[in-house]
């Protein structure tokens, strides 16, 4: 049955019935606090509340009689009019209103059983009214009156007592109703909840086994594949679910993976004479490298010689034709050492001799290489360095090489402005900055200078030539020393390259 629903639906089954019965407890739940809520109100707002008040109006009646007692008692010794007599005349009537507002409460708050006991009440206490007004309006006094007022009294307390009794006894039974409805429903919510738990847990088991043991099986099917057995057999290929969907696309992943698998092994093959043509490629380069620099070093230092005169004077004509010959002699040294340290790399052969150097020395000799480049083209070529600044320990030699061609870089590609270089210093590294005003590199050009054999695509940089392998190089030399090369530069604002390397590395580095 379950196998024809979508598994959305097979999801959602368990979790709906559950609120659904969840829903139908907290209703229930609700209906019996409302239940006990009216219990509690019609205890504290009708029983229990006229049974206050009728013990209030019990004591309010005796302070009644008390006034008038005392008010007979004097009026036999005093003299009518005497402020004694006048001021409990007063008092009597303004308890009077007392009792009749506390009395009006009761007969608000009471119930049908307590009618008649409410009807002999406004009897009695009416009798006792009209008895007590007339004493302190100054009718005559006599044994009949007093013991009349007397008789009321005591009927009339009676009564209010008859009251109170009743009302307590109301209350009391309403509440024992409400504690035993409460107490049998609170035995039917436990059942209810011990049922719902265990329907939960079936629902959860069974929709859970459903959704799960397909999948399961799924997982095992695939994880065979994944290892290579493709002949396993996938179950649930004719389901209508999504488990019948993800047995035939595993089916068709099967397939696919049998032929990747065979592609892969061609592939893998292809990659290991790919990789050994590389590793012959780059150690073909080390040495053609080292075979070129070696007599381009000597044509150089020929040259050298004869600028200086060693082998006679020279003609004019002739030194200028020798000049180019260093100068281009110099350029394509620089393109040979950059294809040897670039094939170096490749080939693992590039090591870095770590010893104590101080960076000071290295920014100064680099101004020093490159301030006559600055000056010829008219760029201003500015240190900023603290005072102090630590020891170092690194390769002084490569470090010199990622700053003059950061900073050479700098004023090859600045035709106007200022190139500087600043120094700065944590507790544990340098950071070298290289800021100059020239054309700046857009975002997606800054993304592949540090790769090999790539520059910035603009009009501009094309002009100024080079190999591409400089920032590539540097960027390896950094990172060989635990370190970090990045860029910052918008078209038209400069850039400002960044290298960040520790204070102390190892004492033998690779």
């Amino acid at each position: 049955m379950l196998d024809r629903l979508p598994i959305g639906i097979k999801v959602f089954i368990a979790p709906a019935i559950i609120i659904a019965l969840m829903l139908c407890v907290m209703l229930v739940s609700e209906l019996a606090v409302r239940r006990q809520q009216a219990a509690f109100l019609q205890v504290v707002g009708g029983s229990l509340t006229t049974s206050t008040t009728t013990t209030r109006l019990l004591l309010a009646v005796a302070d009644v009689q008390s006034e008038i007692l005392r008010y007979l008692q004097l009026r036999q010794r005093l003299a009518a009019g005497e402020t004694v007599l006048v001021d409990l005349s007063r008092s009597v009537i303004s308890k009077y209103q007392l009792v009749d507002r506390l009395f009006l409460t009761v007969k608000s708050t009471s119930g049908a059983a307590e009618s008649d006991a409410i009807s002999n009440i406004t009897d009695f206490l009416t009798i006792h009214r009209a008895v007590s007004l007339k004493i302190v309006d100054g009718a005559p006094v006599t044994n009949m009156t007093t013991s009349t007022l007397m008789a009321h009294y005591q009927q009339l307390q009676s009564y209010i007592v008859e009251l109170a009794t009743r009302s307590l006894e109301s209350a009391q039974n309403s509440e024992t109703e409400t504690e035993k409805f409460i107490k049998n429903f609170s035995y039917y919510l436990l059942g209810g909840l011990i049922v719902i738990m265990a329907v939960s847990i079936f629902l959860t088991i069974y929709v859970g086994r459903a959704i799960s043991k397909p999948i399961t099986n799924m997982i095992s099917v695939m994880s065979s594949i994944a290892v290579g057995n493709f002949a396993v057999s996938i179950p649930g290929m004719q389901r209508r679910d999504e488990i019948g969907a993800m047995a035939r696309a595993v089916g068709v992943f099967a397939t696919v993976s049998k032929q990747l698998r065979d592609r892969e092994q061609s592939l893998v093959e292809a990659r290991a004479l790919a990789e050994g043509a590389s590793r012959h490629k780059s150690q073909f380069l080390a040495n053609m490298s080292h075979e070129l620099r070696t007599p381009m070093n000597a044509i150089l230092g020929y040259t050298e010689l004869i600028l200086d005169n060693i082998y006679g004077e020279l003609a004019d004509k002739m030194r200028a034709v020798l000049v180019r010959i260093q100068i281009n002699g110099k350029h394509l040294l620089g393109l040979i050492n950059d294809v040897l340290d670039l094939s170096k790399i490749e080939a693992g052969q590039l090591t870095l001799s770590a010893a104590e150097y101080s960076i000071k020395d290295v920014v100064h000799n680099v101004y020093g290489a490159v301030e006559p480049l600055a000056r010829a083209k008219g760029l201003a070529l500015t240190v900023q360095m603290p005072a102090k600044l630590p020891t170092a320990q690194g390769d002084e030699r490569r470090i010199t090489q990622v700053l003059l061609n950061l900073v050479g870089n700098a004023i090859k590609f600045t035709d106007k402005g200022d190139v500087a270089i600043t120094v700065s210093s944590s507790e544990l590294s340098f950071t070298v900055a290289i800021r100059d005003t020239g054309p700046g590199i857009a975002l997606a050009d800054q993304l592949k200078i540090f790769e090999e054999f790539q520059q910035a695509d603009s009009s501009t940089t094309k002009k100024k030539g080079g190999t591409g392998l400089g920032l590539a190089i540097s960027k390896r030399i950094i990172e060989m020393h635990g370190g970090q090369l990045r860029v910052d530069s918008e078209p038209g604002a400069g850039s400002t390259f960044y290298f960040t390397i520790p204070i102390k590395v190892g004492a033998e580095l690779s």
